[in-house]
């Protein structure tokens, strides 16, 4: 059963849902298309939305173009020239243009995108993507930029910026600093 749905719908239930020019608040259904619209929450085996914006995802396949997730739950995900705050996916691909808060994830690849913090706990593949902080067991990168990587094994275009003794230093520095602070709390109480 195919139903189309205007802003004016509430919660909507189908096997197939076709959402266009419109929005809808909580969707449950096998397959879900959403196209130029938006609803609060989607729940369904497979999740299309393109040029819209959801805030909260959950499915087996999803797959975002042009618009904005605030947290997404899949097995599987991609995002192309979207944005999204938080993903978790057995298997990631962050695309062209995307920008993502958080990503957790098995498997990670992003490519040409950004991701503020991101963990896989398999493989992490950036291809001309920017991270602040990536945790993996293994990185491997191609004309990257990373803040700070924790990995057993990173590989491809490394350059590291902050030496063992600089880390050192700066962990002695920020530790002696808390400690003082510690100090200063007790003595206010």
């Amino acid at each position: 059963m195919e139903q189309n749905f205007d802003e004016q719908a509430g919660d909507v239930r189908g096997d197939t849902v076709n959402i266009q020019d419109g929005g809808a608040r909580d969707v449950h259904a096998t397959t879900v298309a959403l196209s130029r619209g938006g609803a609060r929450s989607v729940q369904a085996d497979t999740v299309t939305v393109r040029q819209g914006g959801v805030q909260k995802i959950e499915a087996q396949s999803f797959a975002l173009k042009q618009g904005a997730a605030m947290s997404v739950v899949a097995e599987r995900a991609e995002l192309v020239a979207s944005a999204a705050a938080l993903v978790r996916a057995e298997e990631a691909r962050i695309g062209p243009s995307c920008r993502v808060g958080g990503l957790i994830a098995q498997q990670a690849t992003v490519e040409d995108g950004m991701v503020a913090a991101m963990l896989a706990r398999g493989e992490a593949r950036l291809d001309q993507s920017a991270v602040g902080v990536v945790v993996s067991n293994r990185v491997a990168l191609s004309g990257s930029a990373v803040g700070l990587a924790v990995a057993e094994v990173v590989e491809g275009d490394v350059r590291i910026q902050v030496k063992p003794p600089a880390a050192a230093l700066f962990g002695a520095a920020l530790g002696a600093v808390l400690g003082l602070l510690v100090l200063i709390g007790r003595r206010i109480r």
